[in-house]
């Protein structure tokens, strides 16, 4: 506004100033004023049109990073849009120390255990997307390029959100994300491995309290909803209430401990998946004549503890049919780790020093490593298969060596009940992990 008076002024001044050196008529001095309102005017408008150009933000050119995150594309100046591609790769090579599995056979072998190509879309600040294939063989005809995971979030707040499309599930605890050991315990033997539904979720009472609960298809266990409700119709109600009653003691020893239990109740189409179960060393111990069908109800109480780079996570699954097949089905698991090098336990172990092998020794790191330990039990309901059950015990390491390639080493037993018609299992895995 200063500048805009002061062009006004001068205008004014070098209009006025003819007028002063000669007389003039009133005539002639109003036909200068309207000249010199005109210019005023004109004067004016350009001054705002500088402004407006002055005051306007630059638009930005997308930018594109690639790094240890995956490939980002961003919107320039806004990055609420965004689309990042990982990727997960993870390579197997399993041992079996006994005599031979089912039938005698051997069962050592190398196999790419997962394939993915994970795509994370912002659409803006509070809607996402997630789309993730798998190209990894799948089953045993071969079959392959499956769609994992597919949702879409509205998050308006950390309090609420909703979610809808194809994702695990709540009731278990442990995840492909949060697995200490290359394959799962018996506790995920007993819950859905992905189901198709829509959630709601959020965290309040400053991370106190964290909640998941939804309506689902209704997965058979240890196996993932199709495109389709296959329970003739009906839906599964599933959820997940977690408690953290030190989250507010930031340095103390006990503000990572989490008590939390998840559930679900549905009834469920017959289904042979439901009631079928393998080992460690994925040999099938329980493979039920008559599929499972009715009501189906699961309760999966948990416990969490971590302090700086030690874990300990005990978690127990319970499943009950009640009509037409009847059954109770009880699986746990109790899992510890150590960071040798220090780092921070919880969630994805990052290395604070990559390994890297310099010329000097001295200048030599090594990335993270961690040590693990783990049991887990297996108890199936005697109406089902007469003393059927399953004791696991193992322990592994974990190398980090930066944050996207990790090296997974696995000794694992596993004694069977007499109802189970295999030899006691002891198996040694590796893995090959890459993941962005």
């Amino acid at each position: 506004m200063k500048t805009k008076a002061t062009a006004t002024l001068i205008a004014l001044t070098a209009g006025l100033l003819p007028l002063t050196a000669q007389d003039a008529t009133p005539s002639d001095l109003r036909e200068q004023i309207q000249r010199l309102d005109q210019k005023v005017r004109a004067l004016e408008q350009a001054l705002e049109s500088t402004q407006t150009r002055d005051n306007a933000t630059p638009s930005a050119s997308p930018a594109v990073a690639l790094d240890e995150k995956g490939l980002r594309i961003t919107s320039g100046a806004d990055t609420h849009y965004a689309l990042k591609i990982g990727a997960l790769i993870q390579a197997d090579a399993r041992f079996f120390l006994d005599n031979g599995g089912e039938n005698g056979a051997h069962r050592d072998s190398f196999l790419l255990r997962r394939v993915r190509l994970p795509f994370f879309i912002n659409t803006g600040k509070h809607i996402s997307f997630f789309i993730q294939p798998e190209f990894a063989q799948v089953d045993s005809n071969g079959g392959n390029t499956q769609l994992t995971d597919a949702w879409a979030e509205v998050r308006p707040s950390t309090q609420f959100g909703l979610k809808f499309g194809k994702y695990p599930g709540p009731v278990a605890l442990e995840t492909p994300a949060n697995r200490h050991f290359i394959e799962a315990t018996f506790t995920n033997q007993l819950v859905a491995t992905r189901d198709i539904g829509l959630e709601a979720s959020g965290t309040f009472a400053e991370k106190t309290f964290t909640y998941r609960l939804g309506l689902y298809n209704g997965a058979p266990n240890n196996s993932w909803s199709e495109n389709a409700n296959l329970d003739d119709g009906d839906f599964s109600v599933g959820g997940r209430l977690a408690f953290r009653p030190f989250s507010n003691n930031d340095n103390g020893v006990v503000s990572e401990l989490t008590l939390s239990i998840g559930g679900s109740y549905g009834h469920e189409a017959a289904s042979t998946a439901n009631g079928r179960i393998r080992s460690y060393g994925q040999q099938t111990l329980v493979n039920p004549a008559t599929a499972y069908s009715g009501n189906h109800l699961r309760i999966g109480p948990a416990i969490e503890f971590y302090h700086g780079p030690f874990s300990a996570i005990a978690e127990l699954m319970v499943e009950r049919w009640t009509g037409p097949t009847r059954a109770t089905n009880h699986g746990w698991r109790v899992t510890t780790g150590y960071v040798l090098t220090g780092e921070n336990a919880k969630g994805r172990v990052t290395p604070a020093a990559p390994f890297s092998w310099g010329k000097e020794p001295g200048k030599r790191t090594w990335g993270a490593v961690e040590i693990l330990g783990r049991i887990s039990g297996l108890k199936v309901d005697d109406r089902v298969q007469n003393n059927t059950h399953a004791l696991s015990y193992g322990t592994g390491l974990a190398w980090y060596l930066t944050r996207n390639l990790s090296l997974y080493f696995d000794v694992v037993r596993t004694d069977f009940g007499s109802g189970i018609n295999l030899r006691n299992e002891t198996a040694a895995f590796s893995r090959l992990q890459i993941n962005f």
